[in-house]
């Protein structure tokens, strides 16, 4: 239970004041719990959504669910994505990234990217038919794909928070993370689909959603090979960004499938 609790303090707002020992076996432990943040948020989002939309418009209550969720999660992934934008298209040398990760200040390359971030999701959510189960299965995207981001990793860093779990984890929470989220996504598509009759009206319908959760782990993948290339490794801030950029993807991908099956 307190591996849980830690887990949630690290990832969202609730007011949950117990204190927990922090160490770098419970940190590692709770990898596989990562996705159970991502419920909490998901159902927060889903909630205002849901709340919103019945009394005002659906670009406002997409609006409001955005809010929700920057509040929920205090930006801590849309911060890494910010400063790894920076770093990357600064054009500097490896030390040099790796130093500009660790500023604090936000570059052009940062607020173009929290941006475009906040944009694109907002625009998915109002094109879909099903905007309630993309909130719910989004941020556990998000959080599915850490396990294969961190697992043998490496750290590039003499010292950080992500020291503690990068590259440490063993193959048995990296699956265990996995599967837990990506159990959660499928169901939640699936839900959504019966549930409002949108998409996947053929019999290759279903097992498209599956193959949507295995795009999602291969462009994680990609982007992790693609960090080792230039940073020499993943950290905390490539980390926040992969869940980004997954979020996204997924929440793209649906509206797509909406559009064809």
């Amino acid at each position: 239970m307190d591996t849980l609790i830690l887990t949630l303090q690290l990832f969202t707002s609730l007011p949950i004041n117990k204190s927990v020992e922090v160490s770098d076996e419970r940190l590692i432990r709770g990898v596989a719990l990562w996705p159970a943040a991502g419920i909490v948020i998901g159902v927060f989002d889903a909630f205002i959504f849901w709340a919103a939309v019945h009394i005002l418009p659906i670009s406002v209550a997409a609006a409001l669910a955005l809010l929700g969720e920057l509040w929920m999660t205090r930006g801590f992934h849309l911060d890494g994505l910010c400063d790894t934008a920076d770093a990357l298209f600064s054009s500097r040398s490896r030390e040099r990234m790796l130093e500009i990760m660790k500023d604090s200040h936000i570059g052009t390359f940062g607020v173009v990217a929290a941006i475009g971030d906040l944009a694109f999701k907002y625009l998915l959510i109002t094109a879909s038919g099903m905007p309630i189960f993309m909130l719910l299965a989004a941020p556990v995207a998000g959080k599915m794909v850490q396990g294969l981001c961190m697992y043998k990793a490496n750290y590039p860093r003499e010292s950080g928070l992500g020291k503690s779990y990068i590259g440490r984890i063993p193959l048995s929470i990296a699956v265990v993370s996995s599967v837990f989220g990506a159990v959660w996504v499928v169901g939640s598509l699936v839900v959504g689909v019966l549930w409002t009759g949108m998409g996947c009206r053929t019999a290759i319908g279903f097992p498209v959603l599956l193959v949507v959760v295995l795009a999602c782990f291969l462009l994680a993948w990609l982007f992790r090979r693609h960090m080792e290339k230039v940073i020499g490794g993943m950290t905390g801030d490539t980390l926040g960004a992969a869940s980004e950029i997954i979020e996204i993807f997924l929440m793209l991908l649906m509206v797509a499938l909406e559009g064809v099956l």
